[in-house]
């Protein structure tokens, strides 16, 4: 007895259920939002405008401060008014959250670090969101290396993350990813290298352990960090977006978002309390400008870290490796 196959829109519900909220998202918040602050959006679009134009972007823009390969991802988009980027960064976290995650990480919508990434019209959801998706989904080969660009376009977020899946990539010898990210990040560099007298300018505030604690309040966090995510240390998706904003000498408020992304699998309890408390630290530290905020983002990454789960992603063996179980049995 023979089974009829399975039709088109059997096989591929999951696929069209994201694309079709991805859709309605978009769409949805394109028609009702309006951006608070559009000087992250301008700055962006100078330089990219420029680049169209045939003009140096780091030059016409002096407040453009990422890699040059950012301005590929960024292009399609310099056209677009700044309500258009704020809903692509909505649908992105959304459908993200219900793909590697569940509803209840829509909660995490509510968090005040959302509310920052929106109100500053800045693009780091356009760009860390997809690399953290492609990681996930296209772990190995030109996928990887497409998420690390991604990623690196954002590097104060997403370092220890690439620090940790480059030493898993070279220990499964994926030469792709290193080629794809090595060749585009050399070639835009040598077409720009005036991004590295850009980012070796001090940066006025930022929100990070490093910048306002020093080296023993890092090292004391970074301790804190560790013996809360101890037993989910093969997590280290999780332990490298949680260590960016201890270490890294520039993050504002906005970057905590990928803190946010730690708790997308967590259910709704912890994504509850997760959520109440951001929303305590932000009235406690954040009514200041540039006063105790620091104390309220160190509060809401080591919340993420007692609270985020073990969310590990599968790890692709390369084809060539398949080993015989006596293979995988010898000592070695």
């Amino acid at each position: 007895m023979t089974t009829e196959p399975e039709s088109f829109l059997e096989n591929h519900k999951r696929t069209i259920f994201l694309i079709a909220l991805f859709l309605v998202i978009f769409i949805s918040v394109r028609l009702v939002i309006h951006p608070v602050n559009t000087t992250d959006y301008t700055s962006h679009v100078t330089g990219l405008k420029a680049l169209w134009n045939g003009q140096n972007p780091y030059i016409v823009s002096p407040n453009y401060y990422m890699p040059p390969w950012s301005l590929v991802f960024l292009s399609p988009l310099a056209d677009q008014p700044p309500e258009t980027w704020l809903a692509l960064a909505v649908a992105i976290f959304v459908t993200e959250i219900m793909d590697l995650g569940g509803p209840a990480g829509l909660l995490l919508l509510l968090h005040p670090v959302f509310y920052t990434l929106i109100s500053s019209s800045n693009p780091e959801w356009l760009l860390v969101g997809p690399g953290l998706w492609l990681l996930h989904r296209a772990p190995r080969g030109w996928g990887r290396g497409l998420a690390w660009l991604l990623l690196a376009c954002k590097p104060q977020t997403t370092l220890f993350l690439l620090l940790f899946d480059g030493w898993t990539a070279l220990r499964q010898r994926d030469w792709c990813a290193f080629g794809l990210a090595g060749i585009t990040a050399g070639g835009t560099l040598l077409l720009f290298p005036q991004v590295f007298s850009r980012l070796l300018r001090p940066f006025d505030w930022s929100a990070t352990v490093l910048s306002n604690y020093g080296l023993v309040g890092a090292l004391v966090a970074t301790a804190v960090i560790l013996a809360l995510r101890w037993t989910r240390r093969a997590d280290r998706e999780t332990l490298g977006l949680l260590l960016a904003p201890i270490w890294s000498i520039y993050m504002l408020e906005y970057s905590y978002t990928a803190t946010l992304f730690t708790l997308r699998r967590a259910g709704w309890l912890r994504t509850a309390l997760f959520v109440a408390g951001g929303i305590g630290l932000a009235y406690l530290f954040w009514q200041g400008f540039h006063v105790s905020e620091p104390i309220g983002t160190l509060g809401m990454v080591v919340l993420a870290a007692l609270l985020a789960p073990n969310n590990t992603r599968p790890v692709a063996a390369p084809e060539n490796d398949a080993q015989t179980p006596a293979q995988s049995a010898a000592p070695g």
